[in-house]
Order: structure tokens, then C-alpha cells, then sequence
């Protein structure tokens, strides 16, 4: 397992889609962290921060309260090569309400976190990883939902995710 995460905290979504268990099908055969850690879109990747767990969910619950829920909808996988482990990600892309999801990325790095990423944020579901370049791997049909509450946790010794809180959008 990887120790460098462990303690962090990040900011999450997890899709309730109707049809999931499709996605869990894939990610039990690619992705290391099934069974640990559900299906779910990053929009704070694992970060130390001086703020308490009091702290950020009072600056969370304010940015919350500007957000209204929304749709999303997911449906292509891609691979993308990480040159670094020798391996490929496959991803699930969000494909409606992918702008949605990157303003509220953008924000949370800005307006609570004060810091800056030195990547292009791509909304996502990680499904897994394969040495091979051009796996092919399928899903049926479109994966859609409402987004309606961001989760905070903590990453545990496994890597499990040991959740906070979650805050609810409700844009007034």
C-alpha cells in the first residue's frame, strides 16, 4: 500500500448510480483499492493542511451553500499512461457536469485550501490499473446521477477511507 497518503485528507464524491455494479466489476478486476474505497470522483486530492476538521467543514459548508445540485453523467473509459509506475489508468469520464465539477475543484483549491495544482484537473472515476496499453475495457450504457454532497475523509493505514463529514449542496 502506499504510506504516502496515509493521514491525509481529501474531498470526494460518491455517484449513487443505479447501474454501479457495473463499474465495481471492472474495478475488481483493475483497481487495488476495491473493497477499500468506493467508486468515486476526486475534487481535493490527499492534502496535509494546519486546518482543523471543524475548520474546513465550516469553510466547506460555506462554499456548499453557493452550489446547487446538479446532474452528471459518465461514460467513456480511457487509458492514460503514468510513465512514472510503468502502468495505465483507466478512467471513467464524466461527460455532463464535468464544468460544474471543475469550478467547484478550482474553488475549493483557491478559497479554502490557498493553494495552486500544477495539472489540468479531469473530472473522473479511476476503475483501475494494467500494464497493458491498449486494454479494452467496456461498460453498457451511461452512468447518471444527481450530485447533492461532498464527503470529506481521512485516508486510513489500508488506505480505507474513514469518512468525516458530508456536506450537502444548497445553493440558496
Amino acid at each position: 500500500m502506499n504510506d504516502k497518503n496515509k493521514g491525509k485528507r481529501d474531498i470526494l464524491i460518491f455517484p449513487e448510480f443505479e447501474n454501479i455494479s457495473e463499474i465495481e466489476k471492472i474495478r475488481k478486476q483493475y483497481d487495488k483499492l476495491y473493497g477499500i474505497l468506493p467508486p468515486h470522483i476526486t475534487l481535493a486530492f490527499p492534502f496535509r493542511h494546519p486546518m482543523s476538521d471543524e475548520e474546513l467543514q465550516e469553510k466547506l459548508t460555506k462554499l456548499c451553500q453557493t452550489i446547487s445540485p446538479f446532474s452528471i453523467e459518465m461514460e467513456e473509459i480511457t487509458s492514460q499512461k503514468d510513465n512514472r509506475m510503468n502502468q495505465f489508468y483507466l478512467f471513467l469520464h464524466v461527460k455532463e457536469g464535468k464544468e460544474e465539477l471543475i469550478q467547484i475543484h478550482q474553488r475549493i483549491y483557491q478559497e479554502i485550501l490557498n493553494t495552486k495544482i500544477d495539472f489540468e484537473y479531469v473530472p473522473h472515476i479511476t476503475l483501475g490499473t494494467t500494464k497493458e496499453e491498449n486494454r479494452s475495457v467496456h461498460l453498457s450504457g451511461k452512468f447518471q446521477t444527481v450530485v447533492s454532497k461532498l464527503i470529506v475523509e481521512r485516508i486510513g493505514e489500508q488506505e480505507e477511507s474513514i469518512p468525516l463529514f458530508e456536506i450537502n449542496l444548497k445553493k440558496k
